[in-house]
């Protein structure tokens, strides 16, 4: 039955068409010399609506409503679902955005077809846990079943290594860049402050550092320059105060 009532006292069923005996009771009123806002009150029918089904019936002749439902065709189907899971398996660092160009550049969808970014994050995050795990970057000492070197299974009793560390945050590790390194950094960051892929592999290759350092590095980097421009805009605005 209707599910409500518009403004001019007509009952309608919510997200269904008009129905087509209205249609062409429009179509005809219109027809004949009528104008849109007495059809529209005649009938108790929005004027917007009568409009829309004029306007369609002018341009198309089609007195029916347009396709009802559907929606559009799901981009991510269990091939590229199955790809996605690859590529972040075989290389951790991989961004949603960079898993997105590889799908396209090889071909596994078609330009129309892509994933959208946010698509592939949530696939991302669906996927089982034991692969999630295996595509996240891991120190190999705290994984679970890495065998500990002889000689350090059993502590003896009241070592440093046999006390229990009370909770809480522990010391980061910190790397300690050599001057060739940094230079090689800060150079790159000059030309761009985020790197690719590609960007990172070179910079791998000439510093020897992982690719998880050389990200923390240009994240690290990038606040740091946040912070000095903040400073430079402080120092000037106090200089051009009065007094």
């Amino acid at each position: 039955g209707p599910s409500g009532v518009n403004q001019l006292g007509g009952l309608f069923l919510n997200g269904r068409p008009l129905p087509t005996c209205k249609r062409q009771r429009i179509i005809e009123l219109a027809a004949s010399g009528v104008r849109s806002c007495d059809i529209s009150r005649s009938l108790k029918v929005s004027n917007g609506c009568v409009s829309k089904i004029l306007g369609r019936y002018y341009r198309t002749g089609a007195v029916g409503p347009k396709a009802v439902g559907g929606s559009k065709p799901r981009m991510a189907t269990p091939e590229v679902v199955a790809r996605i899971a690859r590529l972040k398996l075989e290389r951790p660092g991989l961004f949603a955005w960079e898993i997105r160009r590889q799908l396209h550049r090889e071909g596994t969808c078609a330009p129309s077809g892509t994933p959208s970014v946010s698509s592939i994050n949530r696939v991302l995050r669906n996927l089982p846990t034991d692969l999630r795990l295996a595509a996240e970057p891991q120190d190999p000492r705290t994984r679970a079943g890495t065998a500990a070197p002889p000689g350090a299974q059993h502590p003896p009793q009241g070592s440093a290594a046999g006390r229990r560390i009370p909770p809480g945050p522990r010391p980061r590790s910190r790397t300690v860049l050599s001057r060739q390194q940094a230079e090689e950094l800060e150079k790159e960051f000059q030309l761009g402050q985020y790197p690719d892929t590609a960007t990172r592999e070179k910079l791998a290759a000439a510093t020897q550092l992982p690719d998880t350092t050389i990200r923390v590095w240009f994240s690290n980097r990038r606040a740091k320059s946040r912070r000095e421009a903040k400073q430079q805009l402080e120092v000037g605005g106090a200089g051009d105060s009065p007094g």
